[in-house]
């Protein structure tokens, strides 16, 4: 299992850094999704975030039904959410699947690959 949350970790990289834009879900009153880590002691809580809108859409039930699919522009995520993450040891989900399970990364392990992958890109 662990093999394939690496891969929708990877999927996740390659795609949003292709279109510049990720997906999370938020709720006016609660704010973006997210869950305990299941992993990371330290953290203190996983946002979760899909590089797909569709795949985002698979996790409006119970908890989060009233929650809406919204993207977040790939700048905005690099510039104002990844350190804010890090001073809160918030970890990032990336990928999650509909039972809740899928890789918890450091906010600067996920910027760092974001921006390696950006270069890549403009290279």
């Amino acid at each position: 299992m662990k093999e394939q949350y690496l891969k929708n970790a990877e999927k996740f990289v390659e795609q949003v850094t292709a279109q510049q834009q990720l997906f999370g879900l938020y709720e006016d009153s609660q704010g973006w999704a997210n869950c305990h880590a299941h992993d990371n002691k330290d953290a203190t809580a996983v946002y979760l975030f899909w590089s797909e809108a569709a795949s985002a859409e698979k996790l409006r039930n119970e908890e989060w039904a009233n929650y809406q699919v919204q993207a977040i522009s790939l700048s905005l995520f690099l510039e104002s959410w990844l350190d804010g993450m890090q001073k809160q040891q918030v970890f990032a989900g990336l990928n999650w699947d509909e039972n809740l399970y899928g890789l918890e990364i450091e906010a600067m392990v996920l910027k760092n690959s974001l921006f390696e992958k950006s270069q890549e890109l403009t290279d």
